[in-house]
């Protein structure tokens, strides 16, 4: 039942981010809890096959299949077109990295996520955004204000680690050359979660659920009438 609690949070916290920008959904990976070999003979004959234990929750990971673009027509927004790719960001406990590129300026005009974490370029500064002007990005991740370079958002791929709302952490991240990423100003990701899918695992998972009370219920019916055999 604990395995099926875990699966069960699971799916929720994927369909409640099912709309949550550039989101990557969970799963979860079972093994056979114990497994014994069934002979006949009371135990000393020939094998007959294996009585399994039920699953055990072997850990929880992200899969991170790229979501769809979706137009904004914003010119602050950015979606990545590829699985690689995050942007590095500056908060109050750290750098960290994130995928939601539905950005704006803060009141330094520093180019920020939504959360006002600041985006960084790869010597770790800041963007600032000029008063005035045009802003585009291209592919790579330059900016530039009326054909005017002024910086370049930096790209990194790595080992990512959930730590809340849209930000991961990671020891491993290196940043990515051009070509091996690409970004679309414009659009924003949208969360990879299929929701109809994980209905189905929803349902799958009650009725599991439900097999796994009547069963109980029925080994307690056959002890019971077995107690009252023996007591009789």
């Amino acid at each position: 039942m604990s395995v099926a609690d875990k699966w069960l949070e699971t799916i929720s916290n994927n369909l409640a981010n099912a709309s949550t920008t550039a989101y990557k959904r969970d799963a979860i990976v079972f093994n056979e809890g114990f497994e014994r070999m069934m002979s006949a003979g009371g135990g000393k004959g020939d094998p007959i096959g294996k009585l399994g234990a039920g699953p055990m929750d072997k850990g929880r990971y992200t899969i991170w299949d790229a979501g769809m673009l979706v137009p904004t027509s914003n010119p602050f927004d950015i979606g990545f077109a590829t699985a690689k790719g995050a942007f590095k960001v500056q908060t109050d406990q750290g750098e960290f990295y994130s995928r939601s590129g539905a950005l704006t300026l803060n009141d330094s005009r520093e180019l920020t996520t939504k959360s006002g974490e600041p985006l960084l370029d790869a010597s770790g500064n800041p963007i600032v955004i000029p008063i005035g002007g045009q802003i585009s990005i291209t592919e790579t991740g330059e900016v530039s204000v009326d054909e005017k370079v002024i910086g370049k958002i930096a790209v990194y791929d790595g080992e990512f680690i959930k730590i809340g709302g849209d930000l991961y952490s990671s020891d491993s991240a290196k940043e990515l050359g051009d070509g091996e990423y690409a970004i679309q100003q414009g659009f924003i990701e949208s969360s990879n979660v299929n929701a109809i899918e994980e209905m189905i695992s929803m349902i799958k998972l009650n009725k599991a659920f439900e097999m796994a009370q009547k069963s109980a219920q029925s080994q307690d019916e056959s002890t019971e009438r077995l107690l009252r055999i023996l007591q009789g």
